[in-house]
């Protein structure tokens, strides 16, 4: 079962590095592979050692993605309630898990947070407003990471997305000179 875990973790951190170096404006390819992402990270969390409190919010950004690729799909806006129900399910899992695991305050607040930041990352319409956003949910995923001591997570996971965001911002993002 480690073996599945592990190639479904590198597959999921693969589709969101994937996400992060797609140029312009093609948002639906980029909610594509955030989307696969964020499923086959949840999966691994699910089939791993105890990370219900990960799958669990990677299977609702997964879900949120997946709804936000259908209104890109049909060129309309994403309603405002709706944006609220992203918010609302993040804070409600998050607390949800903070209190049964007995989750310190300043983790649960910090994961909400950077929960928060991941709608706002695959909301946006364009390539480089998604790095911005991604980036600054890395950097709060990776504080998270190391205070909770998840630095198998960090290591393998988020230091390389914010590394890919980055080159993706260098490439892609950066104002040529004249």
């Amino acid at each position: 079962m480690n073996i599945l875990v592990t190639v479904l973790g590198v597959l999921g951190t693969v589709s969101m590095i994937i996400a992060s170096l797609i140029k312009g404006r093609n948002m639906k390819t980029i909610l594509f592979f955030v989307f696969f992402g964020n499923v086959l990270a949840a999966t691994s969390y699910l089939l791993g050692d105890g990370g219900i409190n990960g799958a669990a919010s990677c299977y609702i950004g997964g879900v949120q993605t997946l709804i936000n690729y259908l209104f890109d799909s049909k060129n309309k806006p994403l309603p405002k309630w709706l944006v609220v129900v992203y918010a609302l399910s993040f804070i409600g899992i998050n607390i949800y898990v903070g209190a049964v695991s007995e989750m310190k305050f300043y983790l649960v607040a910090l994961a909400i947070i950077a929960s928060l930041t991941f709608i706002m990352c695959i909301g946006q319409k364009t390539g480089a407003k998604y790095r911005f956003w991604t980036l600054f949910n890395f950097v709060l995923w990776g504080v998270y990471d190391a205070l909770s001591g998840a630095w198998e997570v960090l290591v393998t996971v988020h230091v390389p997305l914010f590394i890919f965001t980055v080159a993706g911002m260098i490439v892609h993002d950066r104002k040529k000179a004249d």
